[in-house]
């Protein structure tokens, strides 16, 4: 009978500690301010302009470039910097673009073997498409502006 009481004893205490560690967690929980803010970050992108061998632009009549990368993901707040690279043989002279409408308006446009160095800050959350002017429907993909 002595080993059933003491069982019974230690489980009480073990039942009365945990309740008041969940109790202190709540409390805690319900009190807790949030001090940790997303701090912006430098997010660097090198993206480059590519061709789909699969495609043949004279029997679809749709070019067969492409970005290397159809999703960007960032958080609002991030300074983003784009290193653009066309990857065209210079002797083509063929350009492409980097286009981004409203809100952020960026358009650069670079000839056959050049880069640009694009700079902006995302101030706006949501889903932005970029582009190629010159080589739609294919050369196309997606900026995701997450909430920070």
């Amino acid at each position: 009978m002595g080993i059933s009481v003491a069982a019974i004893s230690i489980a009480l205490v073990a039942i009365l500690i945990a309740s008041y560690s969940l109790t202190n967690i709540a409390t805690f929980d319900e009190n807790y301010e949030d001090d940790e803010r997303y701090v912006p970050q430098t997010r660097e992108i090198w993206l480059f302009s590519q061709v789909d061998e699969h495609i043949d632009e004279d029997k679809f009549s749709i070019p067969p470039d492409q970005f290397s990368l159809d999703s960007i993901v960032v958080k609002k707040g991030d300074n983003v910097k784009i290193h653009f690279y066309n990857l065209e043989p210079v002797e083509t002279q063929e350009h492409h673009t980097f286009t981004i409408t409203s809100p952020y308006d960026v358009n650069y446009d670079i000839n056959a073997g050049e880069e640009a160095s694009i700079d902006f800050t995302a101030t706006e959350s949501g889903i932005f498409d970029y582009f190629c002017t010159y080589h739609q429907p294919t050369m196309r993909g997606q900026l995701i502006i997450l909430d920070d």
